[in-house]
């Protein structure tokens, strides 16, 4: 059984390593970093977790938890009603990769996040949730922007790809090539 005590300290190192995770990418999780961003003893995340495996599960977790949420706020404080491609491109830039994810480094951290389900085949389940409710706000806004269905599946697929080849292309502008693409793609659809 958990005390109080024990679950603050096993909560303040989800959230370190959620942190971590968020600022800087998978590889940025270590029982030392976590231990002490949390500022605690480098035994407390063993003690807490399995492994880092369980760790980092439940950072990738609160992660898609915490945007998930931040992407529902955005849809919901977008004005109702028919939105240009370019609004509705930068409004679907905010569900998939947050609101405040604007420079080249946040997006590469973000995209390693998803990435690192192929190294942690623990993380697949949880971002596969997190996945499935972006896709159902993916579509709403496609809809409530008075846009022609495309598949969120689609739309994801062409928004990953603009931006991470912009990442690798360098230059910046990995956000920006993504509301580019998707722009393009609902103009397109409207035009069909």
């Amino acid at each position: 059984m958990t005390t109080p005590k024990g679950e603050a300290r096993r909560a303040a190192l989800v959230a370190a390593a959620a942190a971590l995770l968020a600022a800087h990418g998978p590889d940025a999780v270590s029982h030392r970093a976590v231990a002490a961003a949390a500022g605690l003893p480098l035994a407390a995340t063993t003690y807490y977790f399995r492994d880092l495996a369980e760790l980092l599960v439940a950072a990738v977790d609160r992660v898609g938890e915490e945007e998930t949420a931040a992407a529902r706020a955005a849809v919901d404080a977008a004005p109702p009603g028919r939105r240009s491609t370019r609004e509705t491109a930068a409004l679907l830039a905010d569900v998939l990769l947050g609101a405040d994810r604007r420079s080249d480094a946040q997006v590469q951290a973000f995209y390693e996040r998803w990435l690192a389900g192929g190294r942690h085949p623990a993380l697949r389940p949880v971002l596969r949730r997190t996945r499935a409710r972006l896709d159902e706000l993916v579509d709403e806004v496609v809809e409530r922007g008075g846009h022609r269905a495309v598949p969120a599946a689609r739309l994801v697929a062409l928004a990953d790809g603009s931006a991470l080849a912009a990442l690798v292309e360098g230059g910046g502008g990995a956000r920006g090539a993504l509301e580019d693409a998707v722009a393009d793609l609902l103009s397109r659809r409207r035009r069909w």
